[in-house]
Formats: structure tokens, C-alpha cells, sequence
């Protein structure tokens, strides 16, 4: 049973969840004591009936230079996720948030996903990783400005849960953060991205692409097999025409392995001509014994100007957050 209809069967008037719901989303409060607008009676039974979160703190860290923060919560049974908060350099705030406890597509740069899949976060998991940093930023008078679905787990393996959080992320009623601050990244989950499509909502769509041929993309990422590239590249080429909405490509740079010529001229014949943007980003390491390595600054930047050549726009990202293992492909990579 939810606060809606715990109120509805105590009696109590449709404008208390209302009340609730602005407390909650709009003024970011710490606890049910904190809503005085409800009477007092009515704050005890929600303590009563009602934990405030659904999740734990368990381990908060920053990074060095304050640009980054971590925090692993614990679920009610015992579970750990983790989101990670950036603070760029323009000022914006992103806040990365995860989608299930693990995450079972084993990608082979991913510290998730040797972890495997436990089980998906609900829809309150998800909204309650936003809440706890916006409770945070309200204090040094800031907010979060975009979210972005690309931490622990695949979000169209939760399709649900994740749309559901959209909708409050959304709702001017609510959080009110508009659709085109919230990106949600995939694997390349196709059924998944044909329902999104269909949903005629205006959120960003991110492809972990990472590789531009069948062989090596199935190297990389097992679900290649599942979803090849061909099929794939068909159905995003769909998605465009139907929302008209660019796709970023997330590409990350691996040494010795999709960071050569060859490579970069594939990728950029692949997406040549396309609504497109790559996101290069520098590889993280998941710990001291990982054969994979970082690609040299300057081989990135080769990389990029072939993909100018081929009239494709990219961007190399700036790693946050490697030094409390919060970059991106590290959360969950050590205890």
C-alpha cells in the first residue's frame, strides 16, 4: 500500500497527498516532522506506517577536487547501488543514478557488470538516489540539473520502473526537471529503444556503442549477439525518423583495442550522415589487475579528427570521479 491509499482508507482529503508531494519534491524535506502543513497526528501515523526513504546511507566520498561525489546506499534487503554527482566546471550538476542492484549484461570494461544481476530497483529506489543529493544541493542553494540513467544496471531491462521515474523526474507538479535534462542509456536493448520511441517524450536517448563491428562489439559486449549492429543501427535509424531527436554514442577508448584508424574510420562511416554525437571517453580502470588500459591522449585525439573527416561531431569527456572509483564503468569495483 502507497501514502495514496493508506490516506484514502484513513479518510483523510485528496489534497493531503498533495501537500506531501510538494514537501517532498519541491522543498526537499529531511522527515514527516518537517511537513507542517499536515497535522501532527497525521505526521506520526506516516512515521508509523511509512519509512521516509527507501534507502540507506551506507558510504559517502569526494573526490580530491570536490567535483565529484559518491554515495553507495543500501537497499531495505541489504543490497548496494551506487550514484555519483558532478559538479562541472559551467556550473550545471549532473546526477547519475542507477537502475538495478548489478546489472547482467557483463560488458567486459564494466566493473557492474561482474557483479551480475540481483534484482531491479523500484520506482522509489530510483527517485529516493535524486532526492537525497537535491536535499543536499538545497542547503549550499543549488540543484540538480540533469540526470542521467548510466549508472549501475540497463535501463530497458527495467523499463517500467524507469519510465515511472521519468514521469515524477518530469512532472511539473513534482520535480519538474524537463525531459531534455534526462538522458537514459542503453546497451542496445532493441525492444526496448521501440518502446521508447513510442513513447513521444523529448528525454535523450545514449547508445553504449563502444565498437563498430559485429566481432569486436561482441568482444566488448556480450549482448552484441543478442542485438547486432546491423539490427541495431536499422532501428535507431527508426528512431530518428520518428522523433527527430540526435543519439549520443558513448565510445569508450580502450588501448590497443577500438582506438586505432581502422576503427575510428568504421565508426565513422557507420554513423556518417546520421543525427548523431560521440561521447570518447578516456577508459577506467576496475582495478590493479584489469588488462584493459587507458588509450593515449594523443590516439583519442587522432581518433576524433577522423571523425570529423567524416562529418560526425564528437566529444572527448573529462574523467570525474576515478580517484573514489565513480567514473564511469567503476561503480561497484571495490568495496
Amino acid at each position: 500500500m502507497n501514502i495514496a491509499e493508506y490516506l484514502a482508507n484513513i479518510g483523510e482529503k485528496k489534497y493531503r497527498i498533495t501537500q506531501i508531494e510538494k514537501a517532498l519534491y519541491k522543498e526537499f524535506v529531511h522527515n514527516f516532522d518537517e511537513i507542517t502543513t499536515l497535522p501532527k497526528d497525521l505526521r506520526e501515523k506516516l512515521k508509523q506506517e511509512f519509512p521516509f526513504s527507501s534507502l540507506k546511507i551506507k558510504l559517502e566520498k569526494a573526490s580530491k577536487n570536490k567535483q565529484t561525489e559518491k554515495v553507495i546506499f543500501e537497499t531495505k534487503d541489504d543490497y548496494q547501488v551506487e550514484s555519483v554527482l558532478m559538479r562541472h566546471l559551467t556550473g550545471r550538476i549532473t546526477l547519475c543514478v542507477s537502475c538495478q542492484v548489478g546489472c547482467p549484461n557483463k560488458c567486459l570494461f564494466c566493473a557492474t557488470g561482474k557483479l551480475g544481476l540481483t534484482r531491479d530497483l523500484k520506482t522509489e529506489e530510483i527517485i529516493d538516489q535524486y532526492l537525497y543529493f537535491a536535499r543536499k544541493l538545497k542547503k549550499e542553494g543549488k540543484r540538480i540539473n540533469n540526470i542521467v540513467f548510466m549508472g549501475m544496471g540497463e535501463p530497458f531491462l527495467n523499463y517500467e520502473n524507469v519510465l515511472h521515474a521519468v514521469e515524477i523526474l518530469n512532472n511539473p507538479h513534482k520535480i519538474g526537471l524537463g525531459f531534455r535534462h534526462i538522458t537514459i542509456s542503453t546497451c542496445g536493448i532493441i525492444p526496448g529503444i521501440r518502446k521508447f520511441m513510442a513513447e513521444g517524450i523529448q528525454v535523450n536517448l545514449a547508445i553504449s556503442l563502444h565498437a563498430p563491428n559485429d566481432k569486436l562489439r561482441t568482444e566488448l559486449m556480450p549482448i552484441n549477439k543478442a542485438y547486432p549492429l546491423i539490427e541495431l543501427m536499422e532501428t535507431l535509424d527508426k528512431y530518428i525518423k520518428k522523433t527527430s531527436r540526435r543519439i549520443f554514442y558513448e565510445y569508450i577508448m580502450l588501448k590497443g583495442k577500438n582506438d586505432s584508424a581502422k576503427e575510428a574510420q568504421e565508426l565513422g562511416k557507420l554513423l556518417q550522415g546520421k543525427l548523431a554525437h560521440v561521447n570518447l571517453i578516456p577508459y577506467n580502470p576496475i582495478d590493479t589487475d584489469d588488462p584493459l588500459q587507458q588509450s593515449e591522449e594523443a590516439e583519442i585525439r587522432k581518433f576524433q579528427k577522423v571523425l570529423q573527416k567524416y562529418g560526425v561531431p564528437s566529444t572527448v569527456r573529462a574523467s570525474l570521479g576515478d580517484d573514489i572509483d565513480a567514473a564511469c564503468g567503476q561503480l561497484i569495483a571495490k568495496k
